[in-house]
């Protein structure tokens, strides 16, 4: 009996030092880039309509261009850029160049109607060493981004 109650009180002994040491480790462990931008109000806010829009986006194509976009890609409001959020209009510019490989700059320029959305359709001046070479659209309510560029563009990896 009392190798029962020794056996007993070492093994509870052991436990709880385990426990007490795996809460020590999880204290002091660091804590991921992730959850220290989870942490951030802006970035909460932010990551919150991210996931809003995508639920927006569902409904979106997730081909390089429009199902029934007609004109030219990118440059006619009818044929816009598809992208995945707002968030992919900036990735998607970002990766915007002229053939000679120069990379563009961009102002958005407002929201637009078109018949080939129900969503409106940004528009953006687009500009290459501070001179304005073309407008463009683009519509961020589809399920990707497109991996197509406007004629003169090409789009960096």
């Amino acid at each position: 009996m009392n190798n029962l109650i020794t056996y007993i009180i070492i093994t509870l002994i052991v436990t709880v030092i385990i426990v007490v040491l795996n809460i020590l480790k999880s204290e002091n462990k660091p804590l991921s880039l992730m959850d220290e931008l989870n942490a951030m109000p802006e970035f909460k806010k932010q990551k919150d309509i991210f996931d809003i829009m995508q639920l927006m986006n569902k409904g979106g194509t997730d081909q390089d261009t429009i199902p029934g976009g007609y004109g030219e890609f990118g440059y006619e409001i009818t044929n816009p850029i598809p992208v995945n959020t707002i968030f992919g209009n900036i990735s998607y510019l970002g990766k915007l160049r002229t053939l000679d490989n120069v990379k563009v700059t961009y102002e958005r320029i407002g929201c637009f109607s078109s018949p080939v959305s129900v969503n409106p359709i940004d528009g953006y001046i687009i500009y290459v060493n501070g001179e304005k070479i073309t407008t463009l659209f683009i519509d961020p309510y589809k399920k990707k981004n497109s991996q197509k560029a406007p004629q003169n563009f090409i789009l960096r990896s």
